[in-house]
């Protein structure tokens, strides 16, 4: 699961569902298609905003990516040096491919969301090194907003794991907070709400359509679970292995 490559990941069933999504019913039963048309119709009866149609689209991919972050033991320095590593893995080329995309001229505050920096001082403080999982193709203006969508959610995990780290007795962890701590105070996932939904109602004066931005989002979360999957993979599965 774990093995694709960014430009496969828009097919990811978790993600993407052509028939769900409008696509093709060809090969359904006719009570799956007759179910699939409804949902359609309720759909365009109560139109839900970008960001929850994100959230409906995303949810199972989120939630296995949240267990695989939840293996970390932030309170150790070991774990907590592997969990950055992992995280800039995914985030460095996520962020390298927003501003080729030209995210500054959709998100004028780029400068003040983007993380890369605060997670390579942490890095540089605990001695861990950078391992980007992979170059990503250009995002068009869908894909940018999906990734952006990933990258501010996941701002909001990190205070939870900002409590978690801020446990640990070893004060070079405690020193290392940076990319967890970052954007504390400044409302910046509200902020990024109201942009996000201003941005989805231009679509249709644009080449991106609505699945571009899902398509955005799963790639970005996909990226996430390939790093942490390649990381997890080389350590040892249980205590008793590490013996």
């Amino acid at each position: 699961m774990y093995g694709r490559t960014p430009e496969q990941t828009p097919s990811m069933g978790v993600c993407f569902h052509p028939a769900a999504n409008g696509g093709s019913t060809i090969g359904l039963d006719p009570m799956t298609i007759s179910a699939l048309r409804m949902r359609r119709q309720s759909r365009s009866n109560h139109p839900l905003g970008m960001h929850a149609r994100l959230r409906q689209a995303t949810a199972q991919t989120h939630a296995m990516l949240d267990k695989q972050f939840g293996r970390f033991d932030l309170r150790q320095r070991s774990e907590y040096r592997q969990f950055l590593e992992v995280s800039a893995a995914a985030l460095l080329p996520l962020e390298e491919a927003l501003v080729q995309a030209g995210v500054e001229h959709i998100f004028p505050d780029w400068p003040l969301r983007s993380r890369s920096s605060a997670i390579l001082d942490d890095l540089a403080r605990l001695g861990g090194t950078v391992a980007p999982v992979a170059v990503l193709p250009p995002l068009n203006f869908g894909q940018l907003l999906g990734t952006m969508y990933v990258l501010e959610g996941s701002r909001l995990g990190a205070q939870i794991l900002l409590k978690r780290a801020s446990q640990s007795d070893d004060p070079v962890v405690a020193a290392a907070t940076a990319y967890l701590s970052h954007g504390t105070g400044q409302h910046l996932w509200r902020s990024f709400l109201v942009m996000l939904e201003r941005h989805a109602a231009t679509l249709n004066r644009t080449i991106s359509k609505e699945q571009d931005v899902i398509n955005g989002a799963c790639q970005a979360f996909a990226l996430f679970e390939q790093a942490a999957a390649k990381s997890l993979a080389a350590s040892p599965a249980n205590p008793a292995q590490a013996r």
